[in-house]
C-alpha cells in the first residue's frame, strides 16, 4: 500500500510539473489528466484501507465523469483559442490580453 501512496505523490508531481513548465494549452489537458488519475489511485487506496469498495468505486465513477466534462470543455475552450490566436500558447493569451488594454 505505501507503493501506491508513493505512485500516487510521484504522480501528482509530475503533472504539476507539467502545468508549471509547459506553454501549450493541450499540454496543460494532458497535466491535469494525469493528476486526476493520481487522485483515482488514491480512492482506490482509501476504499482498499477502509474495506469500503463499493463507495470507492462510486466515487472513482463520479471522478472519471468529471474528468471528461473538465477535458471536453478544456479542449472546447482550447480549440475556440487556437481559432482566435493561431496559437496554443499561453504567453500569447496574455500579450494579447495587455494589447486590448493598452488601446
Amino acid at each position: 500500500m505505501l507503493f501506491i501512496v508513493i505512485a500516487s505523490i510521484l504522480i501528482v508531481a509530475a503533472g504539476i510539473y507539467c502545468v508549471i513548465a509547459t506553454r501549450n494549452l493541450i499540454r496543460v489537458l494532458i497535466a491535469l489528466e494525469i493528476v486526476s488519475k493520481a487522485v483515482i489511485l488514491l480512492l482506490l487506496l482509501g476504499g482498499l484501507v477502509s474495506g469500503r469498495m463499493d463507495l470507492a468505486q462510486s466515487f472513482i465513477v463520479t471522478v472519471i465523469i468529471i474528468e471528461v466534462v473538465v477535458t471536453a470543455v478544456g479542449a472546447a475552450i482550447a480549440i475556440a483559442i487556437h481559432e482566435h490566436t493561431g496559437s496554443l500558447d499561453i504567453s500569447l493569451l496574455t500579450k494579447k490580453k495587455e494589447g486590448i488594454n493598452a488601446e
